[in-house]
């Protein structure tokens, strides 16, 4: 071999320690190395640990030439040592899928609100300044049409949404009778976003026929605080008895459906959530139910900043893991690989149908008529400026940050919403993994984690 050709294999063969590796000890001082990319741990000796963090510090990330050739294996193996430029492609790889399933058009993603009235009387909720409108025949002609000419889709994800879906039970009943007679294609995944209250006798057998695979009804803490928050708007007559009444009708004669029961916090009533959850799931032991904190996102008149009683970003991470550690919730908080990271705004052939056929990209813009980006009956998109903003401007390789992020393989990319009001409207919302804000729960989080596996593998 020439000197020329001697120098190119040692250029190429040069090693270094991946930005996506993440050093700690313990709380019992067992050294490790976390690698996102891989999702895996490996435990280090001292010295091992101390060459590795040393390569780190001094900015270069470079391995020593005399590291032994059966370690340097290892580390690559987990990830937590690779090619100079091997990092780089795992981003070119990450974005080459991101972008596949922004355009893969064999799946239409659907989100229907058959109505934006509500019955509930709810403070904060976003939906208070919608119009009510309900979906007439003629804009079921044009969504049926809609659907069929999505020549390419061969599966249909169908959510329902509002106001309250079931105040519309008629509109939704004729469009599923009309997917299913006239069209060819099929659902694979069917979901609703209830407030739980119109549940009847009509809607079992509805969903007997045409099964839900999901269901998420919501509680605004215990019975006082939420007969207080979510009264029916009619006459201010309280509603938790009959929703719980109704949960337990959608255990019994729903049995495959499984049922999400969102309890929504601030730092008011943050132990609600405790209490609730210890209730249903003693109730329904052995049933699919899943109880969760949801995290109320209180925001000031300009839509640009969080507002007490809301939670913090790192707040609720202390929260979640807190929760998490202690087996309250079920599952691990922490982390899980994302190669894709996409959401119905970035995504080609999803789209939000509002009740007279007006297409939104996000579900926070519903009612919203300057986010309106066309219309079922028409073919051209009508505001590309937001479209565009959306699919492009939002997507995380399109922001440095996120593209030299350690968090970027368990990170599903920034909220689009938030991220076009940051972008775009002055907004300063902070929309980055929520550990990077919380003082010394990576450690913990991934020591939780690793101690979590290791005890699966005994």
């Amino acid at each position: 071999m020439c000197w020329v050709e001697f120098k190119f294999a040692v250029i190429m063969d040069k090693k270094v320690v991946s930005r996506y590796c993440y050093l700690f000890k313990t709380s019992k001082s067992v050294c490790l190395a976390y690698s996102s990319k891989t999702n895996s741990f490996m435990e280090l000796s001292e010295d091992l640990f101390d060459i590795l963090n040393k390569s780190i510090i001094k900015g270069n990330y470079a391995i020593p030439h005399d590291l032994p050739d059966n370690i340097l294996k290892i580390l690559e193996h987990e990830g937590i040592v690779c090619g100079e430029h091997d990092d780089d492609d795992y981003v070119t790889r990450c974005q080459f899928i991101t972008q596949s399933v922004q355009h893969d058009k064999s799946k239409l993603n659907l989100v229907l609100v058959p109505t934006l009235n509500c019955n509930f009387n709810c403070p904060y909720c976003f939906e208070n300044d919608k119009r009510v409108s309900r979906m007439d025949d003629n804009t079921i002609n044009n969504l049926i049409a809609f659907i069929r000419d999505s020549e390419y889709a061969k599966e249909l994800t169908l959510t329902w949404y509002g106001g309250e879906p079931l105040l519309a039970y008629q509109v939704i009943e004729k469009i599923l009778n009309r997917i299913s007679s006239e069209l060819s294609i099929k659902i694979t995944r069917h979901s609703m976003i209830t407030n739980g209250y119109m549940i009847n006798d009509d809607v079992i057998r509805l969903f007997q026929k045409y099964p839900l695979d999901s269901m998420q009804i919501t509680l605004d803490g215990t019975k006082e605080r939420h007969n207080k928050l979510r009264s029916l708007k009619a006459n201010h007559a309280p509603t938790y008895d009959r929703i719980i009444d109704n949960i337990d009708t959608v255990v019994s004669k729903l049995p495959n459906t499984e049922l999400h029961v969102r309890v929504n916090i601030d730092k008011n009533n943050v132990n609600d959530f405790y209490q609730i959850n210890e209730e249903l799931k003693n109730k329904y032991k052995g049933k699919r139910i899943v109880v969760y904190p949801g995290i109320i996102r209180l925001e000031n008149e300009g839509r640009t900043n969080l507002v007490e009683p809301a939670f913090g970003r790192w707040e609720t991470a202390y929260l979640l893991f807190d929760l998490y550690n202690k087996g309250i919730i079920d599952g691990n908080i922490y982390p899980i690989h994302r190669i894709a990271k996409t959401c119905c705004a970035l995504c080609v052939n999803s789209y939000i149908i509002g009740p007279t056929g007006e297409i939104y990209k996000c579900w926070n813009d519903v009612s919203d008529m300057s986010k309106v980006i066309g219309y079922i009956n028409k073919p051209d998109i009508e505001n590309k400026t937001l479209y565009y903003r959306y699919h492009e401007g939002c997507a995380w390789y399109n922001d440095s940050l996120c593209k030299s992020c350690f968090f970027l393989p368990i990170c599903n990319g920034k909220c689009a919403w938030y991220n076009e009001r940051n972008l775009y409207h002055g907004a300063n919302y902070n929309l980055c993994q929520c550990l990077q804000k919380a003082p010394g729960l990576l450690n913990k989080c991934l020591a939780y984690f690793y101690e979590s596996q290791m005890t699966k593998s005994e």
